[in-house]
């Protein structure tokens, strides 16, 4: 059963290069940030390590939304295809389905970013704390899968649904080139709390860092319960 689920994976991933290029971009934006950063900061006018945290916190957001669209429009495709129907009564089990096609790519992005971090390499970042973030920033991966499969009913509103998603990161690079006093409109977009987490933690600002960290895992993890009830809803 596992070698036909995999052996299927690594079929969609061939034959759709959307696919093939959302797992290649956390790679090729890793590789851009050891090289374009030291150059982009001996030629810049100004200087762009103070805003290191910032843009590692973008980054670390842009992965798993990436990989989470992509798992989302693949279980579509397979819901088209009544694969869920035949999973759910198969010894795998509908439970399974879900935890092993979201959790397998949820684990690989908490990789990734890990190395993403070490690529960053920023000093005020390497603590163990950086962890907690990681984890609630790969929340990010079921969270877009779920959107895209509570909201599209086949792979064009899929589409559609995961280009109205791309908006979600927008918050929080908006905001932090606004006053603090409108940054209270960001606590509705999750990634917003991942975000200002990151800043948190790299200020040294303990409380709200934990703050950010408990409020955006809970929030998240209400998101996500939300979604899931949804497509378990219609899966029925």
């Amino acid at each position: 059963m596992w070698r036909a689920w995999l052996s299927l994976d690594r079929k969609q991933l061939l034959r759709d290069p959307i696919f093939f290029m959302a797992i290649l971009l956390p790679l090729l934006l890793m590789l851009l940030i050891a090289k374009g950063l030291p150059w982009f900061e001996s030629v810049a006018p100004f200087s762009i390590t103070p805003h290191i945290p910032y843009l590692l916190s973008i980054f670390l957001l842009l992965t798993p939304i990436t990989v989470g669209m992509m798992v989302g429009l693949m279980m579509l495709e397979e819901r088209d295809e009544s694969l869920v129907t035949y999973f759910a009564i198969t010894p795998l089990g509908k439970g399974r389905y879900v935890a092993f096609r979201i959790g397998f790519p949820l684990l690989i992005n908490f990789v990734l970013s890990i190395v993403l971090v070490i690529v960053f390499h920023d000093a005020a970042l390497m603590r163990w704390e950086v962890f907690l973030l990681l984890i609630t920033s790969s929340l990010e991966t079921p969270l877009m899968a779920l959107a895209i499969l509570a909201f599209a009913a086949n792979r064009l509103e899929g589409l559609a649904v995961a280009k109205m998603l791309n908006f979600i990161l927008l918050p929080p690079i908006i905001l932090y080139f606004l006053a603090d006093k409108w940054r209270i409109f960001g606590l509705i977009v999750p990634t917003y709390w991942v975000s200002e987490g990151i800043l948190a933690l790299s200020a040294d600002s303990v409380v709200k860092f934990w703050g950010f960290w408990l409020g955006g895992t809970a929030y998240h993890i209400l998101l996500i319960w939300l979604l899931f009830s949804r497509f378990n809803r219609l899966f029925h």
